[in-house]
């Protein structure tokens, strides 16, 4: 395992000699970097460092705000792009619950792998938040496909349960990134 060294002003950490005049992450001189020692091991390391469930909860989030827009910009749309939108709308509400379920796994994983355990504060939170996400997505694709979207209030309620869908997501990442470098010893 190579040598490591951390900026003490923002506690980046790279490995020794990769530093050229200044810290890559907040500029302050090299001479703030000190030495480090990883307290997780490398088995571990190696599989965090993969950042699978950070990319994974992209998709879910890109999805849920691409239908919120295009829900929206039904509204605006002539008939024949009101018709691609909502095949477009369809496509994506199908896709986001598998996305959301694959999000969800990979969460579980990562959580078991950081922590150990799944019952922490945080963890139990994003598992709760993230099964409403879940089921707004159902609850979306059989809306999209009930074939009653272009019809009020159904449109409206749609729109709603998307902006529903924004805020899990939102609220799932700020959760997330509070956990992005805590993570148990050894």
């Amino acid at each position: 395992m190579a040598n490591l060294i951390k900026c003490k002003a923002c506690g980046y950490v790279t490995k020794e000699g990769t530093v050229k005049d200044v810290c890559p992450a907040c500029g302050v001189p090299a001479k703030m970097f000190e030495p480090y020692t990883d307290p997780v091991s490398e088995k571990r390391r190696t599989i965090l460092g993969l950042h699978v469930h950070p990319i994974m909860v992209h998709f879910p989030q890109a999805f849920s705000i691409t239908l919120l827009l295009l829900a929206v910009l039904s509204y605006v749309s002539s008939p024949p792009i009101k018709e691609s939108l909502f095949v477009s709308i369809q496509v994506i509400s199908f896709l986001l619950p598998y996305f959301i379920i694959l999000s969800l796994l990979s969460g579980l994983f990562d959580g078991k792998i950081r922590f150990r355990k799944l019952t922490t504060p945080f963890l139990k939170r994003k598992i709760i938040i993230g099964l409403i996400f879940l089921n707004i997505a159902f609850i979306l694709a059989f809306i999209a496909f009930s074939g009653r979207l272009a019809v009020s209030p159904i449109r409206e309620y749609f729109i709603l349960l998307t902006i529903a869908e924004v805020a899990c997501s939102a609220l799932l990442g700020w959760i997330g990134g509070h956990l992005m470098e805590a993570k148990f010893p050894g």
